[in-house]
């Protein structure tokens, strides 16, 4: 924490004034995904935060036109950073360890994710962490989450996992911190490989 501390510049954005308390809170639940990992988020400089939810624009393209849409936002992960939050729901996600819902765990899942230089739900493996272990336990977890959530049935990992094979892996992570006796009993392959991406074991903490 303290080395992420001093690397990371924290920005207050929409009048909102970055506490210690804030810095600390997002530290600590951004350093879970790396505390046993020799990963590091070695290109991320700056955290933009915001009172609560935000807007973001994107462009969509039909043809020749370009359509501008904005949407309200949680937090945004870019590639070599920075991460953008909502300080509400980052405070929210801290306090409720259990509700399957962590916005800065999520955005930092992506910026371990990036550190392959694309963000598609493959890091950068343990060592002696088979890729075809990896990718058969994902793939068969993915494919069977968004079976369920299309057909609008209960998901124990987020339904916005569905969305792509970078988001269930973002939502995966959650799920493992959040709710992880219940992955290890639902998905113990995708359990066991998240366990060894990260030499840690929430299940057992009791």
């Amino acid at each position: 924490m303290n080395i992420f501390l001093d690397q990371i510049t924290f920005h207050g954005n929409d009048g909102l004034e970055v506490s210690e308390d804030m810095k600390l809170s997002i530290a600590a639940q951004a350093c879970l995904l790396v505390v046993n990992s020799p990963a590091w988020y070695d290109t991320l400089k700056n955290v933009l935060i915001y009172p609560s939810a935000f807007h973001t624009h994107r462009n969509s393209h039909d043809g020749y036109v370009v359509h501008e849409n904005k949407h309200m936002t949680l937090g945004e992960s870019w590639a070599r950073g920075p991460v953008v939050l909502s300080w509400a729901h980052a405070l929210q996600g801290g306090l409720n360890d259990e509700d399957g819902h962590n916005v800065v765990i999520h955005e930092f899942a992506h910026q371990l994710d990036s550190l392959t230089g694309h963000t598609d739900g493959i890091p950068i493996l343990r060592k002696g962490q088979a890729y075809a272990g990896w990718e058969r336990a994902m793939l068969d977890a993915f494919t069977e989450h968004v079976e369920r959530a299309e057909s609008a049935r209960k998901t124990l990992i987020d339904p916005y996992g569905a969305t792509g094979h970078e988001e269930f892996f973002a939502e995966a992570i959650v799920t493992f911190f959040e709710k992880p006796q219940s992955l290890r009993r639902e998905e113990p392959a995708l359990y066991s490989q998240l366990s060894e991406l990260l030499a840690l074991d929430p299940a057992q903490w009791g």
